[in-house]
């Protein structure tokens, strides 16, 4: 278990095999462990960096609300961070994460040999109706509130483990992670602005155009 310092926020990282660099992004409120079964296979031919946003997994608080272009910076900084700036790397992203990636990609595709989209969140027409700062500031006092009366610590391992199958390995990875209330308001920032990544995608795809730069 490894931690990088980005932001001044410790980001939780685990860094597997070796060969060409891969990087797995987990989607919203999901954690490195989730990547478990791909990075058995992965790692015989490919050094593969799994990591914790802020806010989820065993990453530290998420001190600022998320940011589409703040969220591919990170995975730059990850990689910087670990010594792997100067070698492409294929980005694979789950769900939400897959708009982080394909943000990458596009704002780096010198640093970018390929781009892998699992189950990726789509937002063909995407806008938002409420403004960012009520969004982000319901979500703070929606986490507040929750933990602090417990629920996190109560109830958050039990809804994990209903909701994801196959959790037993990892049973006190989970109580650990899903225990906590930074997680949880960590998720809820995230689910909070999803729309703004939507409609931060949209715009970078016009500015940002493939070209052949990755595939």
């Amino acid at each position: 278990m490894s931690f990088v310092r980005i932001g001044g926020v410790p980001h939780h990282v685990e860094v597997t095999g070796s060969g060409p660099v891969c990087v797995l992004s987990a989607g919203l409120g999901l954690a490195w462990f989730d990547w478990d079964a791909v990075v058995e296979r992965l790692a015989p031919s490919r050094t593969v960096v799994r990591f914790d946003r802020p806010g989820s997994g065993l990453s530290g608080h998420a001190r600022v609300p998320p940011t589409l272009v703040g969220e591919a910076e990170r995975i730059a900084r990850v990689l910087d961070a670990l010594g792997f700036g100067g070698r492409p790397a294929t980005v694979v992203g789950h769900s939400l994460a897959g708009f982080h990636c394909e943000a990458f990609a596009r704002l780096f595709p010198a640093r970018t040999s390929g781009l892998v989209l699992v189950d990726s969140s789509v937002e063909e027409h995407p806008r938002v109706r409420v403004p960012r700062g009520v969004r982000v500031g319901a979500a703070r006092v929606c986490g507040a509130v929750l933990g602090g009366v417990g629920l996190p610590r109560a109830a958050g391992p039990v809804l994990r483990r209903v909701a994801v199958r196959g959790d037993g390995a990892r049973a006190d990875a989970v109580r650990r992670v899903y225990g906590s209330s930074r997680v949880l308001l960590g998720s809820l920032l995230e689910y909070a602005t999803y729309g703004d990544a939507a409609v931060e995608l949209a715009a970078l795809r016009r500015e940002f155009p493939c070209r052949g730069g990755f595939r």
